[in-house]
């Protein structure tokens, strides 16, 4: 180690993904860290001991102060560096602001030491799409590229990586970047702005201004991608003091009159200054709906913002298999084909999901509420769902925003609604768990609901197929 190196105090708060990456982080580089979690160390279990084994090895020092947030332990701190699940309106994120202490997310704290170039990706629905194709658009292209941040591995997992070309892609939530300091991405883009996390946040304005924190530490050598469709996006593309471009699935006569990438022709064109070139017909992109247009259009912009060829591009969405839980087939039984959207957790998602199929649907809805006006799925459900099948906590509240001709069942879990829904479906129907909310009322999160999900599908299949 450095004989100048002086270590710091640092308060990790949280031990999930995030913080359980960052604590490792700051101990290997030879820190004092102090965590705090609510949750005993048995209910820690895994985590904790991978912490711990860290610790034996690592110059840092390790404090451990588990069951609550004791006060004491801002004294000194550099930092707190919190988990992005924790809201800023707990005590003791109050009481670090009332001293000083900056708070930082994980992401902040590792793109200080990140080797490489960033790419921060964020929006209300299809971060995790966009943030997997732009990543295995530029690894197929020959550059190396990590998908990062809120779609699995913690930024701070790679600070070790020194890779010229080196590039990281990196979903950011609102709750992420409530705390960004330092953070300047290359190339950064929010994908759209709908009602989301109303719990946590007062208005849709204070959420969408979490949102637009991306941006602030961009300057004029970096490159802003916005949604040209997106209201709330082209308005306040203005504020920004970086160059910007656009996506648009609004088809346009000319591609010469895109600032971005847009869709003429049936064709995926891209212009970022001088003539447009054209990426690859529509028809050939793997993933279904208009809100995958999108998704694609922003991937293949930042793409080519980072120096790739059309035909590169072309050949990354091409081979890009979409990501489970996203509007993905489970199986077929007797002629009725079961979907899981389990990642849909907001009404827009799910809206999207509805309008990408021609067939009627029995629609799975139910969770964990977040503060959702549900009215907006009304009309479609009307023009496309056969039933409703409701479940979890937020039944009741669907059940009221429901018009009492709309035909419903509620249903006492996935494995019922699954089963009912079978039962009230036609040959050639879609049967489709597409949430619109939460899942921590039933499960870990929405990747456990949508394993739940597929397995009660399967039992299902084998039942009536044995």
């Amino acid at each position: 180690m450095n004989p100048l190196f002086v270590p710091e105090t640092y308060v990790v708060m949280g031990l999930a993904r995030s913080g359980l990456a960052a604590a490792r982080q700051l101990l290997q580089r030879g820190h004092r860290v102090l965590v705090t979690d609510t949750k005993s160390a048995g209910e820690l279990g895994e985590t904790l001991t991978v912490l711990e084994d860290t610790a034996r090895v690592a110059p840092g020092e390790l404090e451990l102060h588990l069951g609550g947030h004791p006060e004491g332990l801002l004294a000194g701190a550099r930092a707190v560096v919190l988990s992005p699940g924790i809201p800023l309106t707990v005590p003791f994120l109050v009481r670090a602001g009332e001293q000083g202490v900056p708070i930082w997310s994980e992401v902040e704290l590792a793109s200080r030491w990140i080797r490489g170039t960033i790419v921060g990706i964020t929006g209300s629905n299809g971060k995790s799409t966009t943030t997997a194709l732009t990543a295995h658009i530029l690894a197929l292209s020959g550059r190396p590229a990590y998908a990062v941040g809120n779609i699995g591995q913690a930024l701070s997992d790679f600070v070790g990586v020194d890779r010229p070309g080196a590039c990281f892609v990196t979903e950011l939530s609102s709750f992420q970047l409530e705390t960004i300091v330092t953070l300047r991405p290359r190339v950064a883009a929010i994908l759209n702005i709908t009602p989301d996390h109303l719990d946590r946040y007062a208005s849709l304005d204070a959420y969408a201004e979490a949102k637009w924190n991306l941006f602030k530490n961009m300057e004029a050598g970096d490159a802003a991608v916005l949604n040209a469709g997106d209201a709330r996006l082209a308005a306040g593309a203005a504020r920004l003091r970086c160059p910007v471009y656009t996506f648009d699935a609004r088809p346009v006569s000319d591609p010469a009159a895109l600032n971005g990438a847009g869709l003429a022709d049936g064709t995926i064109w891209v212009r970022t200054g001088g003539e447009p070139v054209a990426v690859m017909p529509r028809r050939d992109i793997p993933l279904p709906g208009r809100h995958n247009l999108e998704n694609v259009l922003a991937a293949v912009l930042m793409g080519r913002l980072l120096g790739l060829e059309p035909e590169q591009l072309a050949a990354g969405v091409r081979t890009f298999e979409p990501l489970p839980h996203r509007l993905q087939p489970v199986a077929s039984i007797r002629g009725r084909t079961f979907y899981n959207d389990s990642k849909a957790t907001n009404v827009d998602s799910t809206l999207l999901a509805i309008e990408s199929f021609d067939r009627k649907i029995l629609l799975i809805l139910g969770g964990k509420d977040k503060g959702s006006d549900y009215a907006p799925l009304v009309r479609p459900i009307r023009e496309r769902v056969r039933h409703v099948l409701l479940i979890g906590q937020a039944a009741d509240k669907i059940e009221r925003a429901l018009p009492t001709d709309v035909p419903r069942s509620r249903c006492r879990d996935l494995a019922d609604a699954v089963r009912t829904g079978f039962a009230l479906s036609a040959e050639g129907d879609v049967i489709l768990l597409s949430p619109a909310c939460a899942s921590f009322d039933m499960f870990d999160n929405f990747e456990h609901r949508g394993e739940v999900f597929r397995r009660d599908v399967l039992a299902l299949k084998r039942e009536l197929e044995s």
